[in-house]
């Protein structure tokens, strides 16, 4: 399979849910979009009742950057827009304190690498 940029974004996302279910997360949904905003993973802390939203990030390669250095403030932003669409479009989740974390992942000789930070929105 020819590796674009899309495919390692999507094979990415794949091995970041797998790894949020492992935590006990429940998942909700994937690639939601508001607005020409889009959050890549949406998941549920039953327990706790958090909402957390998933920036994922995912390279081939880390010689020069890791993939979580590219969230940016302006990022950060967008999410927030986006997340309020997603609680505009499902009240039931209102009382949820709301979390966003990052999933930096790189895929190199064969292995897998995998860097969650929760709370990237408590940074700025």
């Amino acid at each position: 399979m020819l590796l674009t940029k899309s495919n390692i974004g999507k094979k990415g996302e794949k091995i970041a849910k797998k790894y949020l279910k492992r935590k006990k997360l429940k998942f909700i949904t994937s690639n939601f979009i508001y607005k020409k905003k889009e959050i890549d993973l949406i998941f549920e802390d039953v327990k706790n009742k958090i909402l957390i939203f998933v920036e994922v990030k995912t390279r081939l390669d880390d010689s020069f950057t890791l993939p979580e250095d590219n969230i940016t403030l302006n990022k950060i932003k967008k999410y927030l827009f986006a997340i309020n669409g997603f609680l505009l479009k499902n009240p039931k989740y209102s009382d949820y304190e709301i979390r966003i974390d990052s999933v930096g992942i790189v895929i190199k000789e064969g292995k897998t690498f995998i860097n969650h930070i929760e709370g990237i929105n408590q940074t700025y």
